[in-house]
């Protein structure tokens, strides 16, 4: 009976320890299986975000970088732009004043290169004493390139806009850079380029300020333009060029007139700036259509000429 009994507790002891060693362990695993996966989705989460975070950070840099670049490169071109009209102005002076006669000398200009652009076929002014094709080569810089950029020899080859004699009043050319919408600049016979100002209409401005319908109208000029085989036409009626030493002229592609075209799409105005011109009947008529049936830009505003 002592041993029965002695047995029998024994059992009783063993099977509590495997039943607390049990419940132990159950306890510790129910106790942690939930806490753990949960926080590893949480700063997967936080760590996904961050790295959205710095890629839209990094897209909104590059587009502000690419922004500011294009604006650097549109003032670039404005004032290249500026600076070659400029200099167009000067040396129409100088041509007005050879024409005339007159007569002037190095103490007249504060630069060597200004004086350049006074350097005209045959130096009738005398400013190349030593006839290397630089004029008053004492004066301070800035400087003209080397052989004077405004020398004789450039005049004939130089290809820069307005530093050769005009061209022919009809000649075929091709569109090299489009400015806006009435402005384009245009391969001469002799490999030089004029800006064109378009004869007998007006687009909406897109410098100095953006007027309603003005980057349309540039837009379409580029889309029909831009490396276009063209033909330019002067008027008899009107100046040969305006005071920004541009050519007046009309320009045909084919045979269709692009000022005329920009007029009938709305994106332009009749614009008989220095009295009626030769083509002046079509315009109008175009002109009447696009406003009365609010064509183009007429649909959302007013583009006549400032």
């Amino acid at each position: 009976m002592l041993i029965l009994a002695g047995s029998l507790a024994l059992v009783a002891a063993g099977c509590g320890s495997t039943s607390e060693s049990t419940g132990g362990s159950n306890a510790g695993v129910s106790g942690t299986s939930g806490q753990p996966p949960n926080k590893r989705a949480k700063v997967r989460a936080e760590r996904a975000a961050a790295r959205q975070r710095a890629r839209n950070a990094a897209r909104r840099a590059g587009a502000e970088s690419r922004r500011k670049a294009r604006q650097a490169r549109t003032r670039a071109r404005l004032a290249a732009r500026k600076a070659r009209a400029a200099d167009r102005r000067f040396r129409l002076k100088a041509r007005a004043l050879a024409r005339r006669g007159g007569d002037v000398d190095c103490g007249a200009f504060a630069s060597q290169a200004r004086a350049q652009l006074y350097l005209l076929p045959g130096d009738p002014f005398g400013l190349d004493g030593d006839g290397d094709g630089v004029a008053c080569a004492d004066l301070p810089c800035p400087c003209s390139s080397a052989a004077g950029e405004g020398s004789s020899s450039a005049d004939s080859s130089s290809g820069e806009e307005g530093n050769g004699p005009d061209p022919p009043r009809r000649f075929r050319g091709t569109v090299v850079d489009v400015a806006d919408g009435d402005t384009l600049d245009v391969t001469t016979p002799s490999g030089s380029t004029e800006t064109v100002r378009i004869i007998g209409i007006d687009t909406p401005e897109v410098y100095y300020g953006v007027e309603c319908g003005g980057p349309a109208a540039s837009a379409a000029m580029k889309r029909i333009a831009t490396g276009a085989e063209v033909t330019v036409t002067a008027d008899p009626t009107q100046d040969r060029r305006d005071h920004y030493g541009r050519l007046l002229a009309y320009i045909d592609k084919g045979s269709h007139d692009l000022g005329y075209t920009m007029v009938k799409r709305g994106l332009a105005s009749a614009y008989p700036y220095d009295g009626p011109f030769q083509r002046y009947p079509k315009y109008a008529r175009a002109d009447q259509r696009a406003r009365q049936n609010k064509i183009g830009s007429w649909a959302r505003c007013d583009i006549s000429p400032g």
